[in-house]
Formats: C-alpha cells, structure tokens, sequence
C-alpha cells in the first residue's frame, strides 16, 4: 500500500494562449501607449514570433521594457527613418529610435527588392531600436527564396569583455542566418558570447545559476553566478569559446562590430565606453 497523497501540492498547469491572440494583445498594448498600429503590430508580430521559436529571453519578455520605452520617450513612436545613402544594390538608414521590428521588416522588404534585381541587397541601420529576436526575422526571407543574413550591436551597452580580458567592450553581437532548403529552411542564430544579458538577468531576478560557468567574476575567475554582473565591482559575460578558446568569440565580435557600426560610419568599441547611445544592424 501507499501512503496517502491527498496533501502533497499539485503542480500548476501552465497557461497556454494563442499566438493570434497574444500578438492581438501585445499590439493593443504598444498601440494605447502611443505607438503607431503599424509598428505596433510589427513588433508584436516579433516578439510572439521569438517565444514560439523558444528564444523567450527576447520575446514577449521584452514587451513591458518596450512599453518603458515609449514613456520615456526613448523609443519614437511614429515617423520614418532616413535614407542617408543608396546605391543599386546597398542602402544606409539612420533608424531615428524608431521600433527595432518594424525598422528590420521594412529593411528586409528594401533587401529583398534590391536582391531580385542586382542579385544581392543590403540595408544598414543605424540608430535603431532594439531588434528583438534576430531568428524571428529569417523565416519571412527563406520563405520567399532569399538567403538573409542579419547581425546587430549596440554601442550603448558593454557586458562582454575580449578574451583574456575583464574589462567589457562588446555587447553579445549576435548574428543570424536563414537558409532556404528544398524543405524546411535552415536557421540560425548565435552570438559572440556565451549567453546573452536577457539570460543572465532572468536567472539572476529568480537567485538561478546558470547551466555551466559562462560568465566571470571582476578578476577573470569563470563562474556558473550571474551575480558578477550585478555586484560591484562587475564581472562580464565571456566570449564565446570561454576562458580556453574566447579568441575564436572575440574574432566573431569583431567583424560584426564591422558589419555593423563599421558600415553605418557609427562609433566603434572604444567610442563606445564615453557613453554613445546608438544601435546598429546589417
């Protein structure tokens, strides 16, 4: 016989919504907190479109920040952006703060026109928002027969320190691809660090740790605690390859640190660390 269970706690089942109904719910929200409809259903079309891809550290997560954004008047709510400079196959914008979703969307229906004509096509962006999940975004170009592929760093945040070093310089600098098949596309999405700042901060707001040591304390001691970030003094997230082989994460860093600030004329990592504020993605 077993003992009596009739006391032990039941598990809570876990709340499942539509992804029509969430990203109906999402475009509400940024459209009342003053967002255009249009940008604000693109972004919500991102966000959902991160979760279900299982990047939730950049899905809906990132909604109630947005929304911080936008009272702060840190994300613009309506406009355009501005075409600094264009050629047949390569244009340059200064995004102008407006929603990183929106602007990549757009940026990717330009690409794409450019790429049926000229073969290839390529948008830069500068002063952007935040992007969101960069995998979100692949699907829209492999479906329509385009090989796309998208970084983005962000001059406004430094958490990742170059190998064998603890001052951080770099921000994650992910970078994704998508790969059109004769079946499912091929998708991509990684970045020059071990983990992402989304990451560590959730794990550190629940008192977690994380899955192995990818992050360093202020004296380069590799650490599980996502703690170091935010204790004073600050440790850093490391490259990826870690302690052993971060070369291999800090070479990646920098040719996206070219693909980004360096073809939108944009500041470079040491410009970086007196306080520019702007975000960059090709």
């Amino acid at each position: 016989m077993h003992p009596s269970r009739s006391n032990e706690a039941v598990e809570p089942v876990p709340l499942r919504y539509a992804a029509d109904t969430l990203v109906s719910f999402a475009s509400e929200l940024l459209r009342r907190a003053g967002l255009d409809a249009e940008m604000a259903a693109a972004v919500a079309s991102v966000l959902v479109d991160g979760d279900l891809l299982g990047h939730t550290t950049h899905g809906l997560q990132l909604l109630a920040p947005y929304l911080g954004e936008i009272d702060r008047g840190t994300m613009r709510v309506s406009g355009t952006w501005e075409t600094v400079s264009r050629r047949p196959a390569t244009e340059l914008w200064d995004g102008r703060r407006l929603p990183g979703p929106w602007l990549v969307l757009r940026a990717l229906d330009r690409a794409a026109a450019m790429a049926a004509k000229q073969g290839t096509g390529t948008v830069s962006i500068r002063r952007s928002h935040h992007i969101a999940c960069l995998a979100a975004y692949l699907k829209r170009a492999t479906d329509a027969g385009f090989m796309m592929l998208l970084t983005c760093s962000d001059p406004a945040v430094c958490s990742v320190a170059p190998f064998n070093a603890v001052t951080p310089v770099f921000t994650p600098n992910p970078i994704a691809a998508g790969i059109p098949t004769s079946g499912d596309p091929i998708l991509l999405d990684i970045s020059a660090s071990l983990t992402t700042n989304g990451l560590t901060s959730r794990l550190h707001n629940e008192g977690r740790r994380l899955p192995h040591p990818w992050v360093q304390d202020h004296e380069g001691n590799p650490t599980d605690d996502p703690g170091v970030l935010f204790r004073e003094p600050k440790g850093t997230l490391l490259p990826t390859g870690g302690i052993d082989a971060g070369h291999k994460g800090f070479g990646l860093a920098l040719l996206i640190e070219a693909l980004t600030g360096g073809l939108t004329g944009t500041v470079g990592p040491i410009q970086r660390k007196v306080g520019a504020r702007r975000s960059m993605c090709t």
